[in-house]
């Protein structure tokens, strides 16, 4: 179970960072106007945790697929929540209060929707 929590903590750390570094630099990316982003990162949920409704139309799943890849998409969000938890744990010793504040932002309600416009914006260059 581990490499699992390492690979989601790893994919979470990598979709944070873009979406940080997107943010730091005041480069979020916009819908385009009149479109929003579909999304397949819920806004209401943690960082990286997938919509459950939107992410199967957005990859055009038929009714099997849809309720295959919904219960793997469930497992996923818990890993995250999970994973996130035990970075958050295991971190907090290892930094100073002022780093580990700043580490926490990385992973606050709210980034699900840059997540949402990076992949917006990757579809349209392609």
């Amino acid at each position: 179970m581990r490499p699992t929590r390492t690979i989601v903590c790893g994919l979470v750390l990598a979709f944070v960072t873009s979406a940080g570094a997107l943010l730091a630099h005041g480069q979020t990316p916009k819908p385009q106007s009149g479109q929003p982003a579909t999304e397949v990162f819920c806004d209401g949920l943690s960082t990286g945790q997938l919509c459950l409704s939107n992410a199967p139309r957005v990859l055009k799943l038929d009714e099997a697929q849809t309720q295959r890849w919904t219960e793997a998409a469930r497992q996923y969000n818990k890993a995250v929540d999970a994973a996130t938890k035990q970075f958050l744990e295991q971190s907090k010793p290892v930094l100073s209060p002022a780093q580990f504040a700043s580490m926490q932002t990385w992973f606050d309600m709210g980034l699900n929707p840059v997540l949402n416009q990076v992949l917006s914006s990757q579809s349209r260059r392609k």
